[in-house]
């Protein structure tokens, strides 16, 4: 089903009036993306009222839209998305290179938890596992970047963080996970400590290439 854009002076306006398939949203991504291109337009307004339920495609295909838009010189605006599935949809990135940004990396990470209503200690533990994961990224990698979100699994959600390098990869994931292992003289807390804190925790590196760490912190339903 297509979805009717319409154009008022700068704007793109697209109105969802009932639920769509995955090639729908991938058509009004298209369709949104090439107007805002060829009418030039200053921002893009999409009204998702009518929709009841947004899934995993839906969420990042409203990132893509916003992103790709704004590399073309505008701006997103999307009214009648549900408070909670505005969280889901923020997405942060954070480059790691120095101590000032594992600061910022753990601010955000408290900031976005509390904006999906993470208890006061959830948020504290939250920005301690981002903590123990930037620094091992500027220990061992000296660079890198973190991704923060909030994602959804049904009525449950929980933040999640996914930290990217291209160091030197771990030559023993199993190894390093254990409390005092050090390839650097230190304590060797970073890893065994963020999956301490954390509800989930995976690691997949290759030597020469570098590391990921993915590790979720699920909010609890009596909060």
């Amino acid at each position: 089903m297509e979805v009717p854009i319409l154009k008022q002076g700068d704007y793109l306006i697209a109105s969802i009036q009932s639920a769509l398939t995955d090639a729908d949203l991938s058509q009004l991504r298209e369709a949104l993306v090439e107007r805002v291109g060829r009418f030039r337009a200053r921002g893009v307004i999409v009204d998702v009222t009518a929709l009841d339920v947004m899934d995993s495609f839906a969420v990042r295909t409203l990132r893509d839209i916003a992103h790709m838009a704004r590399l073309r010189g505008a701006e997103t605006v999307i009214v009648g998305i549900q408070p909670e599935v505005a969280f889901a949809m923020v997405q942060l990135g954070v480059e790691i290179a120095s101590d000032v940004d594992v600061v910022q990396a753990r601010q955000h990470g408290r900031e976005l938890a509390a904006g999906a209503g993470f208890s006061t200690g959830d948020q504290t533990v939250i920005a301690a596992a981002i903590s123990e994961i930037a620094r091992n990224i500027l220990m061992y990698a000296r660079a890198g970047e973190m991704t923060l979100s909030v994602v959804a699994n049904g009525e449950r959600h929980a933040l999640e963080v996914v930290a990217r390098d291209e160091g030197p990869g771990i030559r023993d994931v199993e190894r390093a996970m254990q409390d005092g292992y050090s390839t650097s003289g230190g304590l060797g807390l970073g890893l065994p400590g963020a999956r301490r804190l954390m509800d989930d925790f995976e690691v997949i590196s290759s030597l020469g290439k570098g590391t990921t760490v993915t590790m979720r912190k699920w909010k609890r339903s009596n909060v």
